[in-house]
């Protein structure tokens, strides 16, 4: 019988185990937590994802990382020789080499490798006090499940995409491997994934690459203003009576499609080289050619043999089998956006059914789906498994 199986070894499956092994060890030592992913290790999907749009440096300040110690980086980094360059502006943002490297010594350091398994969950029951997970690889009983569960799976394409099998077209995060890109190259999105993937091939393919925007590019330093990252959706929670205003005020304090003003200042500058073509022309159709496509926008036509979309996500919990059918079977309270019911900083879904990421917007606020919601919503976990043991 296992304490905790964690669904999703990502940013927030990971942050999740290393806050609940730092305070009880025996967790990790005694092999009563496992980390469940389909990919092949911890974190695998991240660093492939971060590889692929050819992140430099994390939106996130250096204090939002995996360890439970919110110095723990800056003490890591001065250990190991990692100067000024490793960090990113005055809220020191970590260079991805340095958060990698970070990663690494806390999944060792709380032994999660050797409680990850590589396998997929396609139900998830209650079995009398306890819950029943069932995998490809059996099944498995555990006093408590957090589902930990990420977005990316759920991109969101434009309707006039290429099919997949024309080749040359893809969005950036789709789980399967894209095919290498040959220039001319077209980015869709101006998001921190469309923006920094336009940078990295126009260092590659200089003047061979459009980034194609249906906005200007709206600049603000994160994802959501710094204000949500302290108590400030706790006032909120308090002036508001119902999960309809709470989605309200996260929806509008998200700021999604949005650059920091350092990737701001390197599409000016490769710009200004001629190396990138920034194109505010929404495209409206797709035309193929003998070896490239042509996209067709409201003012413009060109080129381009590769077609890269960035356009975020249709995530929704009723679109994961899994989800859908854990919800049906277990009567799990849903608020009117369809995702959990849940009380303000309490990711409690059921009695030993936790949640992090996506799943916990309306316990953790805006900043859910980020690094600092992954800690947040780790720390409340161990705090509410804490305080049911008493």
């Amino acid at each position: 019988m296992l304490d905790w199986i964690i669904i999703g070894a990502g940013i927030h499956g990971c942050t999740t185990a290393a806050h609940l092994a730092y305070a009880d060890p025996s967790l990790t030592r005694d092999k009563r937590l496992l980390l469940i992913d389909s990919g092949p290790g911890p974190l695998s999907a991240w660093n492939t994802m971060t590889e692929r749009v050819g992140m430099k440096y994390l939106r996130s300040p250096g204090v939002h990382h995996l360890h439970p110690r919110v110095r723990d980086l800056f003490s890591f980094a001065k250990r190991n020789h990692y100067y000024s360059s490793h960090f990113s502006g005055s809220s020191k943002k970590p260079s991805v080499s340095l958060f990698r490297h970070h990663c690494a010594k806390v999944i060792e350091e709380m032994d999660l490798t050797s409680c990850f398994e590589q396998a997929h969950a396609f139900n998830i029951d209650r079995c009398g006090a306890y819950w029943m997970v069932d995998t490809e690889r059996g099944t498995l009983f555990t006093k408590r499940v957090v589902l930990a569960t990420g977005t990316k799976e759920h991109c969101s394409l434009p309707s006039w995409l290429p099919a997949a099998d024309q080749g040359g077209a893809c969005h950036i995060h789709q789980k399967q491997e894209p095919e290498p890109v040959r220039p001319p190259a077209t980015v869709i999105g101006g998001g921190m994934s469309g923006v920094q993937k336009a940078l990295d091939l126009s260092r590659r393919f200089p003047g061979q690459v459009t980034l194609a925007l249906r906005h200007p590019l709206r600049v603000w330093e994160y994802d959501a203003a710094p204000e949500w990252m302290g108590g400030k959706y706790r006032q909120v929670c308090r002036n508001t009576s119902t999960f309809s205003e709470r989605r309200h005020a996260i929806t509008r304090a998200r700021r999604s499609g949005s650059i920091t003003k350092n990737l701001y200042r390197q599409v000016q500058r490769q710009q200004g080289l001629g190396r990138l073509e920034v194109r505010q022309d929404p495209i409206r159709r797709v035309t193929s050619r003998q070896s490239h496509w042509l996209l067709h926008g409201s003012a413009a036509t060109w080129e381009a043999r590769a077609i890269l979309c960035a356009t975020g996500d249709q995530y929704h919990p009723a679109q994961n089998p899994l989800l859908f059918r854990l919800i049906n079977s277990c009567q799990l309270p849903l608020a009117p956006c369809g995702y959990p019911a849940l009380a303000p900083y309490s990711p409690v879904w059921a009695r030993g059914l936790y949640v992090s990421g996506p799943l916990a917007d309306l316990a953790i606020g805006p900043t859910a789906r980020n690094i600092a919601g992954a800690r947040t919503a780790a720390a409340c976990i161990q705090q509410e498994a804490q305080h049911a043991c008493t």
